[in-house]
């Protein structure tokens, strides 16, 4: 282990599948396909790169403030994406684009529960890890899978281990893993986050004694609340980290959108809301931190055993969340609505050629990561992808990119959808029938003002509009178009 890192672990405290190939529209492949030969061609003359994907559960992108190890070891030594969102912030429809590449329109998950969510709505055939594995990778996945998914359930094909939760999956003390094919591992007084890290670690570890690449997905469930024997509570700390964080302070009590004044303007889900408690939005934000200092250290911990493997300099290191997470903006605490605070999170890449130190700000989303996991690996994708690749931004290589993001919340009756709209570099924008909201975020970048009514903003709503149509039906190369130059309100 190096200095530095040891002294910071001090410091610390220790459904519907996708259009085949054969079936889709050239052009809307054609980019994944071109970065994935020359990466193939690169293959060739050197060891394929492996990757390993890390993401926790409900972050907000500014608690990455409270990860030094995470922001030094991935952040200074790679890329930080400043702009990146989760599109459809809430688990399971966040979760279900990041293991097929496509939007909740394509994949058929658009909600936890309901006819339209959980695992059930997923066809477990269409996975984007198939791919690896016909290309000769070693796939593993270690954590929480999809909502819904137990030891019942069909085994995700594509994964060579599989080492999913299935049982207490939001408990952190009581809980077991798929192991395989054998009977679930249960683990009563450990403690969840360690328990991923170990079998993260032990995995790569053996992947790493192999002469194949690997790709690795390890899941965590810090910094989600805890759900055990139908309570849901705060989420608990590691012995060790109980009392961390005795004084911190939530970001959200520094902005005007904290326990809003005025919501009447503003969306169905936050219109009638009673002001959050001071107290409670205090104990959750730093229950929130406390647990995730496991993740930070699982970080380190990933990071030396890549290192002792000889693996590090040959791997792809990827941190997200699946959504991010409001605590008390507008009156509201939780996630799946259209603002930036549940919109936002992390997203951190190190990895070969990367640049150290560098940052981003380009609008990449969640679904991007699929697409440029191919990319990095030379696979092919065998269905159309809605996002794209991020790997000539993660080499320094300028390019165009879509200037429209489609952003949607599902149901779990009725369609199973719910708040569908659009993002730009200055507008937010959305609707569930005729409840409409848009927020001009160069001017009230707090998102407090509901312009949707506003006859000044007329001709932006209808062009925002008119791109939302076009994106709630997307599919591949359609969902990251260039719609050009949004009008001005006047």
């Amino acid at each position: 282990m190096t200095a530095l890192l040891a002294t910071l672990l001090v410091a610390l405290g220790g459904a519907v599948t996708g259009l085949p190939v054969e079936d889709a529209d050239a052009d809307g492949i054609r980019v994944v396909q071109a970065q994935a030969q020359v990466r193939a061609q690169e293959a060739e003359a050197g060891a394929r790169p492996n990757i390993v994907f890390v993401m926790t559960d409900d972050m907000r992108d500014d608690d990455l403030a409270a990860m030094p190890l995470t922001r030094h070891l991935l952040g200074e030594q790679g890329m930080e994406f400043g702009d990146a969102v989760s599109p459809h912030p809430l688990c399971c429809p966040a979760r279900a684009q990041l293991v097929t590449g496509q939007y909740a329109q394509n994949n058929g998950v658009q909600h936890n529960v309901g006819p339209f969510g959980g695992f059930q709505a997923l066809d477990p055939t269409h996975e984007i890890s198939s791919w690896f594995t016909a290309a000769g990778y070693r796939t593993g996945f270690v954590g929480k899978f999809l909502n819904g998914y137990s030891a019942e359930e069909p085994r995700p094909s594509g994964w060579s281990t599989w080492d999913a939760l299935v049982r207490g999956v939001y408990d952190y003390r009581d809980f077991a893993f798929a192991d395989g094919d054998r009977r679930p591992r249960r683990f009563q007084d450990s403690y969840v986050t360690d328990v991923i890290a170990q079998r993260t670690n032990s995995l790569v570890r053996d992947l790493a004694a192999d002469d194949e690449p690997f790709l690795v997905y390890s899941w965590h469930l810090a910094p989600h609340y805890r759900l055990a024997d139908g309570r849901k509570a705060m989420p608990p700390a590691a012995q060790r980290d109980r009392k961390a964080f005795a004084r911190a302070l939530p970001p959200s009590l520094r902005t005007p959108a904290y326990n809003e004044r005025r919501v009447t303007d503003q969306p169905r889900p936050f219109r009638q809301r009673r002001e959050t408690s001071y107290a409670e939005v205090v104990r959750e934000h730093r229950a929130r931190l406390r647990s995730l200092r496991a993740v930070d250290r699982a970080v380190a911990s990933l990071v030396e055993t890549l290192r002792e493997s000889g693996e590090l300099d040959n791997t792809y290191i990827v941190f997200t969340s699946d959504n991010g997470y409001s605590l008390g903006e507008h009156r509201f605490i939780g996630k799946n609505v259209l603002t930036d605070e549940a919109l936002q999170v992390p997203l951190l890449v190190r990895g070969p050629d990367v640049s150290r130190g560098a940052t981003s700000e380009l609008p990449v989303t969640l679904v991007d990561l699929p697409a440029t996991f191919a990319a990095i690996a030379g696979v092919e994708p065998r269905w159309m992808l809605d996002g794209t690749s991020l790997l000539p931004a993660l080499h320094g290589q300028a390019g165009t990119f879509r200037d429209t993001t489609l952003v949607q919340t599902g149901d779990d009756a009725g369609d199973g959808w719910a708040y569908r709209g659009v993002r730009t570099d200055r507008y937010l924008y959305g609707a569930n029938g005729s409840d409409v909201f848009l927020y001009d975020d160069l001017l009230d970048p707090h998102q407090l003002v509901n312009r949707a009514d506003d006859p000044a903003y007329a001709e932006v709503r209808a062009e925002l509009e008119a791109r939302r149509a076009q994106l709630v039906t997307c599919a591949g190369w359609t969902c990251n178009q260039q719609f050009g130059l949004m009008p001005e309100p006047h």
